[in-house]
């Protein structure tokens, strides 16, 4: 019984500390929403909620960030060229989301 609630304290203390938020930042033609999943202080995902920018120009960007900011565990990532304004309004959204 014991080594049961021991288990028991140890999922929900690991599922307590997954975290899921909301942030939004300018992007070049509209807000931009992401919701980033968290674990403790760790980033482990990033998925783009609601965007108006060109796709064929932003999703490309926003995927080379979304890999860069998970590795570096940080927005203080490079912009990408060509795609300055949508990659700063993705990494403001990304520190909004995790200032809450």
């Amino acid at each position: 019984m014991k080594k049961l609630l021991l288990g028991l304290v140890a999922i929900l203390s690991i599922t307590t500390m997954a975290a899921t938020k909301e942030g939004t930042g300018l992007g070049y033609k509209d807000d931009i929403t992401v919701s980033v999943e968290t674990e403790g202080d760790k980033i482990t995902a990033i998925k783009v909620i609601k965007m108006a920018e060109t796709k064929r120009i932003a999703e490309p960007a926003i995927e080379k960030l979304t890999a860069e900011i998970i590795a570096k565990q940080s927005v203080e990532v490079d912009s990408v060229a060509g795609a300055t304004y949508t990659s700063e309004g993705f990494k403001e959204a990304i520190a909004d989301a995790l200032k809450k």
